[in-house]
């Protein structure tokens, strides 16, 4: 237990439990409505998409890289699997349909992101994507999906929500994959320095390839809970989690140089990011001055983030 607790601290996952923490007494003093129940569940609610998307990008950026197609590759799979149900799919083959494309996608960016930096092969997909969606979709929305569906975004398992449920069994198995398995640790190397993980012998090519399908695989994911919680499709519907799902990584303490970090973070990333969002709901905060917050925060971290990094360099 002593061990983990000195672990902990070292962490700069520790600093956002932290913050976390301070968050949390903060928004209960100057929001009442924030320690019901009901506002709770919410917040859970609000943050299971986003801890989906958050936790594959994880992966990603533990290699040093950036997919900025996440909320496309949602907007996409989420279309693609309302037009399927639509046209009389079973609900379980759709899922498997929706989380393929996901992988394909994933196998795509990680082949060209060989070729190109992460940032300008990802930015090219996302509008590829996009693109995608907008056709799949001929411009119009797909309203009335099956309850059997829709009950994967808004049903609940006695108290709890069926998208929290979901949310966590994504969360443990991405934890348990980077944190317990020699395919993680293997990440972990690759992002601390790709070169010796090259000379050692480790199959970089394939371990890039397999986070960036990781993270599509997770974003496919989300697409179609976010399909089913909408009870709609739309070709932008994923569009607002783009930004969201690099913040939260990089609040949760994931370096976005690569070998730093991990799931356990971003769970915490994502419920900062959700309580934040949610408290300025709360106080009656404009929607066009969230995004501001959102990217202040962002760079605020990414500054620590690069500061540490130098303070760490100049110490060896």
């Amino acid at each position: 237990m002593m061990k983990f607790m000195d672990e902990l601290k070292r962490s700069k996952s520790f600093f956002s439990l932290i913050g976390l923490i301070g968050l949390v007494i903060v928004a209960s003093i100057i929001a009442p409505n924030f320690r019901t129940i009901n506002n709770m569940i919410t917040i859970l609610r609000q943050a299971s998409v986003l801890l989906i998307l958050s936790s594959g990008l994880t992966a990603v950026l533990l290699t040093g890289g950036m997919d900025l197609s996440v909320g496309a590759t949602a907007g996409l799979v989420g279309c693609i699997c309302a037009q399927l149900i639509k046209s009389g799919v079973p609900i379980p083959v759709a899922f498997i349909i929706g989380i393929l494309i996901g992988a394909l996608i994933g196998f795509v960016n990680g082949l060209l992101v060989g070729l190109l930096p992460s940032f300008i092969a990802t930015y090219a997909t996302n509008w590829v994507l996009t693109g995608l969606a907008v056709k799949v979709m001929n411009g119009a929305v797909i309203y009335d999906l099956p309850k059997n569906f829709t009950k994967l975004g808004v049903g609940y398992v006695g108290p709890i929500p069926v998208l929290v449920i979901i949310a966590a069994i994504i969360v443990v198995i991405l934890y348990i994959l980077l944190q317990k398995t020699t395919y993680g640790r293997q990440v972990y190397s690759y992002g601390s320095n790709a070169e010796a993980a090259r000379y050692s012998g480790m199959p970089v090519k394939k371990i890039m390839i397999s986070t960036f399908m990781i993270c599509s695989i997770c974003a496919g994911i989300a697409g179609m809970i976010i399909t089913a919680r909408l009870n709609a499709a739309d070709a932008a519907m994923g569009e607002a989690y783009g930004l969201q799902t690099v913040a939260a990584v990089v609040i949760g303490g994931t370096s976005m140089l690569g070998g730093e970090g991990g799931v356990g973070g971003t769970v915490i990333g994502a419920l900062i990011l959700t309580i934040i969002v949610n408290v300025m709901n709360l106080k009656g905060v404009p929607s066009f001055a969230q995004p501001m917050v959102v990217g202040i925060v962002i760079i605020v971290m990414v500054l620590f983030d690069i500061n540490s990094k130098r303070k760490q360099s100049q110490k060896q």
